[in-house]
């Protein structure tokens, strides 16, 4: 038996003795015989007393209860509680992983994403205090003049191209250094200037700081410098 056979034999039961007695067990029709009221009266009750069984039998929670004469839904099946889908339902410990910290990095990688990576996006977007944030303004060796090769570098290159691979990485503690294979190519302003394109193998001296690892230094030292004899 389940919720919607019952309602439907209920309401069937009704629609079959309505004819007889359901108007005479609400109405003030004199002509009806008393007895006939009381009887009607008592099949009211009567049904009552079995819908509510019937609902007390059935699995689940129901949130309404239908009592004859008050209608059924426009479904023919009374409201439940809807349960959670397994799909829906969030596991324990199922929440989304944040990226991997430094820690969980190799030295090789750690040096990529604090020093050559930005680096290499600084000088191809031409951001200057991009390229200056990878140094350590106070123990850099010649930061003003790094800037100013950087300025007048930028002032003369419309376009920039930089690939490095990393050689070797080594660290005692919080110093460390980095060998690479760098490669750049350079179109200029003018067409009249000729494209510059420069490979070397760069040394970088590191040094590790609370937001990572930061150059103190790097040969060759005039890597970035222009060369006005190509103008």
């Amino acid at each position: 038996m389940n919720l919607g056979s019952v309602l439907i034999s209920i309401r069937t039961f009704h629609q079959r003795l309505k004819p007889h007695w359901w108007e005479g067990a609400y109405g003030t029709d004199e002509s009806v015989p008393f007895q006939s009221r009381m009887k009607s009266a008592h099949y009211v009750n009567l049904t009552r007393r079995i819908l509510l069984c019937c609902l007390a039998m059935l699995p689940g929670t129901v949130s309404a209860v239908v009592l004859p004469g008050a209608g059924l839904p426009a479904s023919g099946v009374l409201a439940a509680p809807q349960q959670q889908s397994p799909a829906q339902a969030a596991a324990p410990g199922s929440e989304a992983q944040g990226p991997p910290d430094a820690e969980s990095l190799s030295l090789r990688d750690q040096v990529a994403h604090d020093v050559l990576e930005p680096l290499r996006l600084g000088v191809e977007t031409q951001n200057l205090q991009k390229v200056l944030s990878v140094f350590d303004r106070k123990e850099s060796n010649n930061f003003a003049d790094l800037q100013g090769q950087l300025q007048a570098f930028f002032f003369q290159f419309a376009e920039v191209r930089f690939r490095y691979q990393i050689l070797q990485v080594t660290a005692d503690k919080d110093h460390g250094s980095a060998t690479a294979e760098v490669e750049m190519d350079a179109s200029p302003y003018e067409f009249s200037q000729v494209p510059a394109r420069r490979s070397a193998q760069m040394r970088f001296q590191l040094k590790l700081e609370p937001k990572g690892w930061k150059v103190v230094g790097f040969s060759p030292a005039g890597f970035f410098a222009v060369d006005y004899g190509s103008r």
